[in-house]
């Protein structure tokens, strides 16, 4: 039964809980924002005041709150406040822990005297450039020592100086026991500076992360989000307790600027997040955001702060047509992103509303608690929650596209590994089919060539056949087919061990005919392409070499050696013979073709070769190009 509870109550939407539970932050903001009382303590609703210039005969009676802007236009001056101490309060002033003055709203600097001594103030002798104590509480302890004797003689005045197009004057003071005193300031002190900290740095986060999304993806509707809440962050930052230097007059103008360029990138991000591309409202919207600077530039030159209230009236009307705008088109139908955002963004006009009204035009209500810094909270909450659902939509939609393509690219290395199959089928036999040709024709000019001739000698001779003779073609004939076997055997280009396996085949005619080998062979790089047909074809240039030098060179040494030079690996073959003159020319046997046939074999395996005088002798070089630089490129690899 719980799990099925949970499971029904998992189902509710998110915009209607969103509607529930910003209707119960409404109501509780309506109670807690009543006019105040503070338990214990008298609230100043009266005070007599008067200008800079003026005497204090000259002070008139005004009712608390009071704003100099209502009735002087250009009013920067100063303004001294007398305050008549309550004479309930006679007692609790020299009892512990005596009576202390609650001042929630002030002027931008101010300083409080009681009967002519300073004691406490705000900014009174300094120009710190930006700075307005007006943005939070302040509680003045009323020192006893200072008090006079004649409860009705004493004298408590607070003096205000402004500045052009902020609010300057003072609202309803409270007088009474230090203990209720603080705990209402504590209060103020949390709604009024800790909350606005708290939403400035949930803010500052969210529009970082915003931004940066918007800066990987580049849409819209992040880089609107990210613009609104970081305007946000300047405004909230400029409305707390902070110091910052240069003229209050421009810091105080991209404090009013943000406002309105918050309201309008809030609005267009709803218009983006419902795909309402065009429209009257958003044409006011973005007109709004431009004429801004232009307003507030005339503002800053005017000194009129009913123009201000003039255009935040333009402001507000804007919002909230633009916002009944959306919800007028989105009757159509909407998702849960978009219900959502309709619901706080009504919530969200109800708490612009109401500070609209109470402090800006003078409804009932508490004055010095705002509703727009919880809404602001809870309009980021909601535009966090549509930018983690926007992600993991995207998220998701990018998870599906992977495994679509994922699923095509194993097809796709199904229909290429079968095609490479079939590719590496046909080329094992057209190997094979190489080979089985090569192995035809080497065995065709040397074996079958050894065997015609020695049944054509059979023949000839008759009865008187030479077996000598026959037995010498056979052995040449069983040599040859070593030679074409051992080719076969793989060596990898190793010129060392292919060399070594020749040393056996010719030894012995080179013994037989009292020729010395000198065999200087050493390791060398291996030498590409010496594969099984290449080492066949090695083979046979070396074979016609060796011939030639037992049938013409008349020596009595051959050396052969191996050695690098430059990128080149060097075969070379030299004997001391009668020189190149002799044995140069086409002589038969062995291949019958002579010098021709050694330079079209060196060609077949990539080998320069050259024949050149060694006085006494010939030496023949093989030269391997490229060999050195390919083993040096392999040791690297």
């Amino acid at each position: 039964m719980k799990r099925d509870a949970v499971r029904a109550w998992m189902r509710v939407p998110a915009w209607l809980w969103a509607a529930v539970l910003v209707s119960l932050m409404l109501l509780t903001m309506a109670l807690v924002t009543r006019v105040a009382s503070v338990e214990g303590a008298v609230p100043i609703t009266e005070a007599r005041v008067w200008q800079s210039g003026e005497s204090a005969e000259d002070a008139s009676t005004v009712s608390l709150p009071h704003s100099w802007d209502n009735s002087h236009r250009r009013w920067t001056g100063e303004a001294s406040y007398r305050i008549e101490l309550p004479a309930a309060l006679t007692e609790a002033a020299h009892s512990d822990p005596g009576v202390a003055l609650l001042l929630p709203r002030v002027g931008v600097h101010f300083r409080v005297l009681l009967n002519g001594h300073e004691i406490a103030g705000e900014g009174w002798h300094s120009n710190p450039g930006y700075s307005d104590a007006g943005t939070y509480a302040h509680v003045v302890p009323i020192l006893p020592g200072l008090l006079k004797s004649e409860w009705d003689r004493n004298e408590l005045v607070v003096q205000v100086r402004g500045e052009a197009l902020r609010i300057s004057g003072l609202s309803q003071v409270w007088l009474g026991p230090q203990d209720a005193i603080w705990q209402r300031h504590h209060w103020l002190h949390w709604w009024q500076v800790d909350l606005t900290w708290m939403v400035t740095s949930a803010a500052l986060l969210l529009g970082l992360l915003s931004l940066l999304i918007w800066g990987q993806t580049r849409e819209r509707l992040f880089g609107l989000l990210a613009g609104g809440l970081l305007v946000l962050v300047v405004r909230l930052f400029l409305s707390v307790q902070v110091q910052l230097p240069g003229s209050f007059a421009f810091w105080d103008y991209v404090h009013k600027l943000s406002f309105t360029w918050y309201c309008g990138f809030v609005y267009l991000f709803m218009w983006e997040l419902f795909d309402f591309r065009q429209g009257l409202f958003r044409k006011l919207v973005n007109a709004m955001m431009l004429v801004a600077p232009i307003w507030m530039l005339v503002l800053v030159l005017a000194e009129d702060y009913v123009l201000y209230r003039a255009w935040m009236t333009v402001v507000i009307g804007i919002c909230v047509m633009a916002l009944l705008g959306v919800i007028h088109r989105a009757r159509w139908g909407i998702d849960a992103s978009q219900r959502l955002m309709v619901v706080v963004g009504l919530a969200v006009m109800v708490t612009g509303l109401r500070d609209y009204l109470v402090v800006q035009l003078g409804f009932p209500g508490d004055i010095d608690i705002r509703w727009m810094t919880p809404g602001s909270l809870v309009l980021m909450f909601a535009m966090g929650w549509v930018l983690l659902h926007r992600s993991v939509l995207s998220l998701e939609q990018v998870g599906a596209l992977n495994a679509e393509l994922a699923q095509r690219v194993r097809e796709r290395e199904q229909e290429l590994q079968t095609m490479f199959d079939r590719l590496r089928s046909v080329e094992r036999q057209r190997i094979i089919e190489a080979e089985r040709r090569r192995l035809t024709r080497d065995m065709h000019d040397g074996l079958g060539s050894q065997l015609v001739q020695a049944l054509n000698l059979v023949r000839a001779s008759g009865e008187k056949v030479d077996s000598a003779a026959v037995a010498g073609m056979i052995g040449h004939a069983l040599e040859d087919l070593r030679m074409t076997l051992d080719s076969l055997e793989p060596m990898d280009g190793d010129l060392a061990t292919i060399l070594g396996t020749l040393r056996m085949r010719i030894a012995p005619a080179l013994e037989a005919a009292h020729i010395e080998l000198d065999w200087q062979v050493q390791e060398v790089p291996a030498v590409p392409g010496l594969e099984a047909r290449g080492v066949m074809h090695l083979f046979r240039c070396l074979q016609e070499v060796f011939a030639n030098v037992v049938k013409h060179a008349h020596a009595s040494r051959v050396t052969v050696s191996t050695y690098t030079e430059g990128d080149a690996v060097v075969l070379s073959v030299c004997d001391n013979g009668v020189g190149l003159g002799r044995w140069a020319a086409p002589v038969a046997g062995m291949g019958g073709r002579g010098i021709g046939n050694i330079r079209i074999r060196a060609a077949e395996i990539g080998a320069e070769v050259l024949f050149e005088p060694a006085r006494p002798g010939t030496c023949v070089r093989l030269k391997f190009r490229g060999a050195a630089e390919h083993q040096e490129n392999g040791f690297e690899d």
